[in-house]
């Protein structure tokens, strides 16, 4: 099989995080990743960001992406630690 084009995810950066959860401060993960637009494995065309956070005190992980819906509350997190990278 040859691959000629596709689409990439990079991470580029990660943070932890203190969020409230439930009334307590915990620890969350967040995973920021660039998608990129591939041709013969060379990231061509930027395409946006996309964001993970998991949450091990309650071991939620939440994924923004088109099958997965992350709440607003921690999609807002997210995108504050997306504007550093």
């Amino acid at each position: 099989m040859f691959f000629v084009a596709g689409n990439t995810r990079k991470l580029v950066g990660q943070e932890t995080r203190k969020i409230n959860k439930n009334g307590f401060m915990v620890n969350a993960g967040i995973k920021v990743f660039k998608n990129y637009n591939t041709f013969f494995f060379i990231s061509i065309i930027p395409l946006g960001k996309k964001y993970s956070i998991y949450i091990p005190h309650s071991d939620e992980y939440f994924e923004q992406g088109m099958f997965s819906k992350m709440p607003d509350e921690y999609l807002e997190i997210c995108k504050e630690v997306g504007r550093k990278y």
